[in-house]
């Protein structure tokens, strides 16, 4: 069954798309796993996202994908390592797409003044520093149109969200963070969140139009 659905995804696959892929499995990227990068996509489609803020480019897989799957699509992302940004820019730089994509250097909330002056978001993708999801939502979720979707990868971290005290001793504070920010995600009044258990989890929350 997973064959037969890889064989679907490669008809449009784009030749570049393969190539990061390779990269990213030899020198150990991580990347959006194939069944949550479908996920997002969906969604992203199911809400009309035209404009879309990622926190977080790696090598610029997600962006790229994001960009490709629709030819309205503009996406602006953000990377603060020195390394995965060039590795971006070099692979984008012979992409189609890059005329879609604005890819950015530094920390995130750095340009937050930037952001604000621009027009609002349709969807913000969040797969960045894990201990600062909260606060990339408290921070970039004011400048997503009511209606908008917020999506956060990694929230089951390995399964180790729901019991903190299963994971490696050195990583088990952050498994407390993770697990602390899904409970305030889905409880949290501006936003109707599910999660789903696909790749390593993903979150989707809705920005709601009208608040409690």
């Amino acid at each position: 069954m997973n064959a037969y659905l890889e064989m679907l995804r490669k008809q449009n696959d784009l030749p570049e798309l393969n190539e990061m892929r390779s990269y990213a499995e030899k020198e150990n990227v991580p990347i959006l796993e194939e069944e949550s990068m479908q996920l997002l996509l969906q969604v992203l489609a199911l809400t009309n996202a035209e404009r879309v803020l990622e926190i977080g480019s790696a090598i610029g897989y997600s962006a790229l994908r994001m960009a490709s799957d629709s030819r309205h699509r503009k996406v602006t992302t953000v990377e603060r390592e020195r390394e995965r940004y060039e590795q971006a820019r070099f692979f984008l730089a012979r992409s189609d797409y890059r005329p879609s994509i604005t890819l950015l250097y530094g920390d995130a909330f750095d340009y937050v003044e930037d952001i604000a002056k621009g027009p609002s978001y349709d969807a913000l993708f969040v797969d960045a520093a894990k201990s600062h999801n909260q606060s990339f939502i408290d921070t970039f979720a004011p400048y997503v149109k009511r209606g908008g979707v917020i999506v956060v990868d990694n929230v089951l971290f390995k399964g180790w969200a729901a019991n903190p005290t299963e994971a490696p001793k050195r990583l088990q504070k952050l498994a407390r963070n993770i697990h602390a920010f899904n409970e305030w995600f889905q409880n949290h009044p501006d936003f109707a969140t599910k999660f789903h258990a696909v790749g390593d989890g993903l979150a989707v929350g809705i920005k709601r139009k009208t608040l409690f």
